[in-house]
């Protein structure tokens, strides 16, 4: 069996022909020279024989002629040949990604890789931290290339006896407004991922000094009416601590190799 897949490898087209019917397209041609090596290295996760399957090759073009459009964005004299330990990987996961913000961040990485500007954005890792992101999240990574700091708060009902407090609600943010979510209610999710990920770090106890995303905060958060409701007959008090996540420098990298 393994004998008749290595045949079968080897007796498929090379992979730009199985996908583009004139090889002599310049932009095609430029597609090749920046991933010849990789296509070259692809055969160990037998894509050759993938693409026989025709939902599977109509999947592959489509990503790699989004690729090859962004790539005909960079100057001729600033392409270069993407190296396969980054390359490699990307075009696998290309091969069966069918989310359009999730494909997207692989052939901006992918393109990043073969502009001689950027290739030095293009981590390795970031391939594997594309896999651990959802589409929502993807949609957030994109607002947050235009920014620095994520600020919020934490909304706190304080007990009548002075004991202690109950959490009302915890790091709101004004991200379920500024971005279209899919499942806004996994908010708060989404983030603690991007702390895994080293993309955010949570700065609680410090605070911003411009009040003004927090007083946003506030009056996306009703406080005035939740005064009026659990003051005084629940709660002696709603305190709000005030707060926000930082974009790492590593989380910077990311979504500018990533990110388009």
């Amino acid at each position: 069996m393994a004998n008749e897949i290595v045949d079968l490898v080897k007796a498929t087209p090379n992979i730009l022909g199985q996908v583009y019917g004139d090889l002599a397209q310049p932009s095609v041609k430029a597609v090749g020279n920046a991933l010849g090596t990789v296509f070259e290295f692809s055969t160990s996760f037998l894509l050759p024989v993938k693409l026989l399957n025709e939902k599977f090759k109509l999947n592959f073009a489509r990503r790699l002629n989004e690729y090859k459009e962004k790539l005909e964005q960079i100057p001729e004299e600033k392409q270069c040949e993407v190296h396969p330990q980054i390359g490699t990987p990307i075009i696998e996961k290309l091969s069966y990604t069918t989310n359009e913000e999730i494909a997207d961040l692989f052939t901006t990485l992918l393109a990043n890789a073969s502009n001689v500007d950027m290739v030095n954005t293009a981590h390795p890792s970031f391939v594997n931290m594309i896999e651990r992101i959802s589409p929502d999240e993807a949609k957030l990574l994109k607002y947050l290339r235009r920014e620095d700091d994520i600020p919020y708060c934490t909304f706190n009902g304080d007990a009548k006896n002075g004991n202690g407090y109950k959490k009302l609600a915890d790091h709101v943010t004004l991200l379920d407004k500024q971005v279209e979510l899919q499942i806004p209610n996994n908010l708060n999710a989404y983030l603690s991922n991007f702390i895994s990920l080293g993309i955010l770090v949570d700065m609680s106890g410090q605070y911003k000094v411009d009040k003004t995303m927090y007083n946003a905060i506030r009056e996306k958060y009703k406080l005035k009416q939740m005064e009026s409701i659990y003051m005084p007959n629940v709660f002696k008090s709603i305190s709000v601590d005030e707060s926000f996540y930082r974009i790492t420098d590593f989380g910077k990298l990311f979504i500018k190799a990533c990110v388009k």
